[in-house]
């Protein structure tokens, strides 16, 4: 009521432009000066000006109607997609090879949201969805002592294969047994990755201790070891169709190995999601890509 008051210089008219009565303005400024000790108006005979508290006041007010007009704005054009933020979540192997491609799309409807894309390991990202600082994830293993606090999602099946240099001795050969893969020494992920986890557990569901030799921090330095000759690779399919099209790293055929896991979606199940973050969740759910054929 005061930057009513304070723009038309006038208790009538402000009350005109409010739809109120004079004396409830009225009191309403009093209300204001009481609570902050000044006057603001000078009251005069069919005459109103404003003091130099109130011109601070009325300074103020501008800004604080300005804010809610962009507030109102702002939230207008989130809800319509004109605009907002995503923080995203990946562990390696979906943000190297599936969530790129997913944003990459995803912007070209929506060009005015900015996304963040966090890749690390499948433990990291759980960790961070949990801790508020990740929208969605999208992680290579279901979570397990998590699934209470998370909703999630299988978004597309993931093979996880055994893949060698094409000059390797089990390259070539078919029914490679796990005993043999052991022996010749695995390169795999950190600890923390899924990949790792689901093909290390599947090694001994097989009755093969596994034995890692190498250990790296990324898919591509698990390509580049493996096809220097230096062991065996566990890696998604996802990540080796351009190095098997071109001769670079062959997938080896092993007894009894079956490695598939689901690449998840994960959010908060208690955290409301903004309206970019449900448009990106249903543009994944949509836009579900094939594996690649073997």
């Amino acid at each position: 009521m005061f930057h009513a008051v304070a723009t038309h210089l006038s208790f009538s008219r402000a009350a005109k432009a409010l739809e109120l009565t004079q004396p409830a303005v009225s009191i309403q400024v009093q209300e204001l000066e009481k609570s902050l000790g000044v006057t603001l108006f000078h009251r005069r005979p069919r005459k109103l000006g404003i003091t130099q508290e109130g011109e601070i006041v009325f300074a103020y007010s501008q800004q604080i109607f300005s804010l809610s007009n962009k507030m109102m704005a702002t939230v207008q054009e989130m809800q319509e997609l004109e605009t907002g933020h995503l923080t995203l979540g990946a562990s390696t192997t979906p943000g190297e090879f599936v969530l790129p491609l997913a944003v990459g799309q995803f912007r070209r409807s929506y060009p005015g949201i900015r996304v963040e894309l966090v890749i690390s390991n499948t433990r990291s990202i759980i960790q961070r969805i949990l801790d508020r600082e990740i929208d969605l994830g999208m992680v290579g293993d279901r979570g397990e002592g998590y699934s209470d606090d998370l909703e999630m999602v299988d978004y597309v099946d993931d093979e996880i294969v055994l893949v060698a240099s094409p000059d390797h001795p089990l390259a070539g050969i078919s029914g490679v047994s796990p005993a043999q893969v052991v022996e010749h020494g695995l390169i795999v992920r950190e600890e923390g990755s899924a990949t790792r986890q689901v093909a290390l557990r599947l090694f001994q569901s097989l009755g093969a201790e596994p034995r890692v030799e190498l250990e790296l921090g990324s898919n591509q330095a698990v390509k580049q070891a493996a096809g220097a000759g230096g062991g065996i690779g566990v890696i998604s399919r996802l990540g080796i169709v351009a190095e098997v099209e071109a001769g670079m790293l062959a997938v080896l055929d092993v007894e009894g190995w079956v490695c598939r896991r689901p690449l998840t979606l994960v959010h908060p199940k208690d955290r409301y999601l903004s309206p970019a973050q449900r448009a990106f969740r249903e543009f994944l759910i949509e836009h579900r890509p094939g594996i690649p054929a073997k």
